[in-house]
């Protein structure tokens, strides 16, 4: 993360958390900050050339047909979600895939910052910018002003031990939905209407950005009526249960749509 981005972040949380405008201005500066300066990345792409074109050929042949997902839609290892309630008002969601990282998805995206020495508690930077854990209490901090947050609920992984044959899973609620996208192949499961309804779909990648505003959009035309499915990084929760995923999602199936959240499934935990 370059200079200019982490200096545009720590004036615009100063005149956030300054401004006669509310705390909803401060929490809006605060995230597009975040996230526009961490914005960017990409996934490394390779190239074959030559007399490896056939070979890769067929080694595609009888590799999986399901698509990357975006990095952002992982807990990449981290064993649980945590949700945080912040002031000003503000909604995290967090994992720590390792000793070392930190996970971070705020309403716009996500990004990771790296563990740092700390005097107490669990410490996370990013150039100037700070995640502080002290038990059920953080902090997100920059040279200007704070977030002030305490944790709210967490939730184990979603892994294969759960959805083996998934590389990602969604639900919603009113009425009760869930979608599975199958590991193998480029199909997708829909059950709907609380479980009474099951729906299988032929999908294709409508589009796709990676990096910490990561987005994929799926569509199918092989169903009874025609679906669509926007998956977006970012802090989501569950509106029942309130449990934290890393995933906004849109589902539009005909003419309904439903929101929800989801995750990439995991290995293991």
């Amino acid at each position: 993360m370059s200079s200019a981005p982490l200096v545009a972040f720590r004036r615009a949380l100063h005149r956030a958390l300054t401004s006669p405008r509310a705390p909803g201005l401060a929490a809006t500066l605060l995230l597009a900050s975040l996230v526009a300066g961490c914005a960017g990345g990409t996934q490394p792409t390779s190239g074959v050339a030559g007399a490896d074109v056939a070979k890769d050929n067929q080694a595609s042949a009888s590799a999986p047909q399901s698509p990357l997902l975006p990095s952002a839609f992982f807990a990449d290892g981290g064993e649980r979600f945590s949700a945080w309630r912040c002031t000003p008002s503000q909604n995290l969601v967090t994992t720590t895939p390792d000793a070392k990282r930190l996970r971070l998805w705020t309403a716009l995206g996500s990004t990771e910052l790296q563990r740092a020495v700390a005097a107490d508690g669990d410490r996370y930077v990013l150039g100037g910018v700070a995640f502080e854990r002290h038990g059920r209490d953080a902090r997100v901090e920059s040279d200007h002003g704070q977030l002030v947050c305490a944790l709210a609920s967490e939730r184990a992984t979603t892994t294969r031990q759960a959805h083996p044959q998934s590389i990602f899973y969604a639900s919603g609620n009113e009425p009760g939905w869930n979608v599975s996208l199958d590991r193998q192949t480029t199909t997708l499961t829909l059950v709907s209407d609380y479980g009474q309804a099951t729906d299988t779909f032929h999908y294709r990648v409508a589009s796709v950005k990676n990096g910490s505003d990561a987005r994929m959009v799926l569509v199918s035309d092989s169903g009874r009526q025609p679906l669509e499915m926007d998956l977006r990084a970012g802090a989501c929760f569950d509106d029942m249960s309130g449990q934290p995923w890393p995933v906004k999602v849109t589902l539009r199936y005909g003419r309904h749509e439903w929101q929800g959240c989801g995750q990439g499934v995991e290995a293991t935990r």
